[in-house]
């Protein structure tokens, strides 16, 4: 038995939960630049606000003051997520972080079969998750992964948690359950599926199995059988690692000198070296590439330049280094570039690389030298020792002009009582 904890419109409740006066007001959440919708509240839905959509296209509904927008907090959500994940952690099951706002608990262990009890369980997942952070969520339960994530769809649309255990409930529930709806059914997916006859996700589950197996992947076949009450899905205690790590900007003012292309790529290493290191892995390949806009009437013009290291690392002046010469690969000059990013893949394990003995610094002291960075970085809960390259212009930077504070993380920003 598996339940299913999903936060309802995540980024935008964590905007809601410090500042009350936003309680039943309709909320939009910005991507970086303050360009597009990435979140809403239940209030902006009913406005139909498109996920996606450019914000301009709601200017006179914020003109009107019908909608509230904030820059995206990362930060802050990132923290919130921990603490819900944390206080799923106290009811003792193991689990499993699926994302930053959903989570996979396994209720195998709990002997819990009768429905009132799995009903009772999931009202106290609901209310002590929303006591202890404030954060609303929908708990679905069943005997699948798959159909754990049907029921907490439900939940959604009603009390806050849903059972789906019994047959006449999942079979009469999967007929009105698009495609879209299931669970690792994505769009492309969905119209191949449609050319097979398969419109719902009773559809799916009712198909036979040896069809699915010849004309359809592996996962289709599983997600099928989960539809089943057929356990397929098991609980992964530790989430895998990450095989590739992007780290990518879209400028608020378009660069067009090499230098700050150089110091803006040197920050997107550094960030995405930091990750790699929280996974304790070494990149053997980076991928650095560069992009005027889509929507501008300028020359338009994008590249990439694949890197492969001589020796994989993490240690982030020598992946800066590596980055900057294939950025002057592909640089052209008398272009307004938009957008840059770099992309690290093919992982080894940090214990297993092999060392480069020609060196100028011991490989040993190398990772030392990182570990102490990341370390006062960590402390100071900010980028306060950084690499000279990384030093861009704060006016390419992503527009963040709306960002509520950092509630949870930052003492300069603490909530004040008045």
């Amino acid at each position: 038995m598996f339940a299913l904890v999903d936060c309802n419109n995540f980024y935008a409740s964590c905007e809601k939960i410090f500042n009350p006066k936003l309680k039943n007001e309709a909320v939009v959440v910005l991507s970086n630049n303050d360009g597009c919708v990435i979140a809403r509240s239940k209030e902006a839905k009913k406005l139909d606000i498109k996920m996606g959509a450019p914000i301009f296209e709601y200017k006179e509904l914020i003109k009107k003051k019908i909608i509230h927008i904030f820059s995206s907090n990362f930060t802050l959500y990132g923290n919130m997520s921990q603490r819900v994940m944390k206080t799923l952690e106290s009811f003792l099951f193991p689990m499993e972080i699926y994302s930053i706002d959903e989570a996979f608990l396994d209720l195998y262990s709990a002997n819990l079969t009768g429905k009132r009890d799995l009903l009772n369980l999931a009202n106290n997942i609901k209310e002590k998750v929303y006591k202890w952070t404030g954060v609303e969520v929908s708990v679905g339960i069943a005997k699948t992964k798959t159909l754990a994530k049907v029921a907490a769809h439900i939940a959604k649309k009603n009390r806050g948690y849903f059972v789906l255990t019994e047959k006449n409930d999942i079979e009469n529930i999967l007929k009105k359950t698009a495609l879209d709806d299931i669970w690792g059914i994505g769009h492309r997916l969905k119209k191949r599926l449609y050319k097979l006859g398969v419109y719902s996700g009773y559809d799916l589950a009712m198909k036979d199995s040896s069809y699915i197996q010849k004309y359809l992947s592996v996962n289709v076949h599983k997600t099928a059988l989960e539809l089943n009450q057929i356990k397929c899905f098991e609980s992964e205690k530790t989430p895998p690692s990450k095989q590739s790590i992007c780290s990518s900007r879209s400028f608020a003012k378009k660069i067009e000198n090499l230098e700050d292309l150089e110091k803006a790529i040197s920050s997107f290493i550094s960030i995405a070296a930091k990750k790699l290191r929280n996974q304790k892995m070494h990149t053997n390949f980076i991928s650095v590439f560069i992009t005027t806009s889509f929507h501008s009437k300028d020359p338009f013009y994008s590249n990439s330049c694949q890197i492969i290291l001589s020796n994989p690392t993490s240690y982030t002046p020598d992946l800066i280094t590596y980055a900057k010469k294939g950025l002057k690969k592909i640089f052209k000059k008398d272009f307004l570039y938009k957008k840059a990013g770099i992309i690290l893949s093919d992982f080894t394990d940090e214990t297993f690389s092999q060392r480069d003995f020609f060196s100028k610094l011991n490989e040993k002291n190398k990772d030392v030298l990182m570990k102490v960075i990341d370390k006062i970085n960590l402390k100071a809960d900010k980028k306060a020792v950084f690499f000279a390259a990384e030093r861009i212009d704060t006016k390419y930077k992503s527009s963040s002009q709306m960002r509520s504070f950092k509630y949870t993380t930052s003492w300069d920003e603490l909530l004040s009582v008045k």
